[in-house]
């Protein structure tokens, strides 16, 4: 685990505002028509100096009526390396950001299982863009870093979005 590293001189003031989740991986089969979709993340800072994620997407178990729920990013030593408690119900992981342009796109890898040998068994990785899309190049340049990662691009389901759960109320977007 080591050996990942993560994004040089991470800044999470840049970091923070609203991110739409583009792709996500989950080493397993899951149905297209369960994924769910319309996803987006807004990182505000809260006054104790941690994270709040307010996240908002579509269920299509339940009719594609948008949700919403929050989760606790904790900031560490290491910037570009902090832990996740999703649903702040103690479940904590990984949120290591291997790579972003703060601008258009970002890479979160997480490893929920270890191997004796202290490398990854099981991962996690999320690809977000601060747009619904990414442009070829920018696809290009996730592609190489999800491979640096030796993470499986087929094992990524694609977020769609269609019909945006616009972010809640009273977030402001903070970009770059």
């Amino acid at each position: 685990m080591d050996s990942i590293q993560v994004e040089a001189n991470f800044t999470i003031e840049r970091y923070l505002g609203q991110w739409y989740e583009f792709e996500w991986m989950y080493e397993g089969y899951l149905d297209p028509a369960s994924v769910f979709q319309d996803f987006a993340h807004v990182y505000r800072r809260q006054q104790d100096g941690n994270i709040t994620d307010t996240t908002r997407g579509r269920d299509p178990a339940k009719s594609h009526g948008c949700l919403q729920f929050s989760s606790t990013i904790y900031l560490t030593d290491t910037p570009g390396k902090m832990l996740f408690n999703y649903l702040n119900q103690g479940n904590i992981g990984n949120y290591w950001v291997v790579e972003t342009d703060y601008t258009n796109y970002s890479v979160v890898y997480n490893c929920i299982q270890l191997n004796p040998d202290d490398t990854c068994k099981t991962n996690q990785a999320w690809v977000y863009s601060r747009h619904p899309n990414l442009s070829d190049d920018l696809r290009a340049r996730v592609s190489h870093v999800i491979e640096n990662l030796c993470l499986n691009e087929t094992s990524f389901y694609k977020t769609t979005h269609k019909n945006d759960c616009s972010a809640a109320p009273n977030l402001d977007s903070v970009v770059g």
